[in-house]
């Protein structure tokens, strides 16, 4: 029998708790993004659902400005490339389950999908659930890290919000009568205009809110460092900073 360690215990309560106590369907998802970010102190989440022929249509992903559209449709042809596919959508594994258990790093990161999809934001550590919702099928809920790879007490730990990401989902009334999610449009993810921001300039101020440095973000973008610094004296002038951490801090709400 699986059990919690009494440090995740207290956190998964509280998390609930918030979950609970809001009942409104439109924002369940914004909910249960920023609960589970938070639980897990992870940097980016994505919701996906699956029909009984397992069609993929995105619900959405935390921060909004990732995974657009186009990069989802690019990327769909080849997701059976994802370690966890089989495992999760052909077996129909109901675990929560890591990618390195699965595949070593190294080999992962040379897929195209990897390439594609997760090398722009460097998300090398992925950890999946898929929830079964009856009268609509599968919704898949995939956490990701950059830095460090989840440790088997986070997997048990997400066993254990399984049961209660599936009744509210239930409960929440958002499967219509055709099985599909009522009510969520796969529109493409809004780039965060608030600022005015770019798509490459929201990527380049999401890496920075991160702590990486001009050359690791020159990396992960495919740009110089120079180039990057050229991006960042434009992202200051539209959020009327003048300095990475005054940014980072402008920000923070939003990543």
């Amino acid at each position: 029998m699986q059990s919690l360690a009494l440090k995740h215990a207290c956190q998964l309560s509280d998390a609930l708790a918030v979950l609970y106590a809001q009942p409104d369907p439109a924002t369940l998802f914004d909910r249960l993004a920023a609960a589970l970010l938070d639980l897990f102190g992870a940097e980016t989440i994505c919701f996906d659902h699956f029909d009984a022929q397992g069609t993929m249509r995105f619900l959405g992903a935390w921060p909004q400005h990732l995974f657009s559209t186009e990069m989802l449709h690019d990327a769909s042809p080849i997701m059976t490339q994802h370690p966890l596919f089989e495992e999760l959508f052909v077996r129909q594994n109901a675990l929560p389950l890591r990618t390195s258990d699965f595949a070593a790093l190294p080999r992962f990161v040379r897929t195209d999908l990897y390439q594609l999809l997760y090398r722009p934001y460097a998300l090398t550590h992925h950890l999946v659930l898929a929830a079964r919702v009856p009268g609509w099928g599968t919704v898949s809920c995939a956490i990701f890290r950059s830095r460090q790879d989840f440790t088997e007490g986070e997997r048990t730990l997400l066993a254990f919000v399984r049961p209660h990401l599936e009744g509210l989902l239930r409960c929440s009334g958002l499967a219509g009568a055709s099985g599909a999610p009522a009510g969520f449009a796969p529109a493409d993810p809004p780039v965060p205009d608030y600022f005015g921001l770019t798509r490459r300039e929201a990527d380049i101020l999401f890496h920075l809110a991160q702590g990486r440095t001009d050359k690791e973000i020159g990396r992960l973008c495919s740009i110089s460092p120079r180039t990057v610094q050229n991006h960042l004296q434009n992202i200051y002038a539209k959020l009327g900073v003048d300095n990475r951490t005054a940014a980072s801090r402008r920000t923070m709400a939003f990543f």
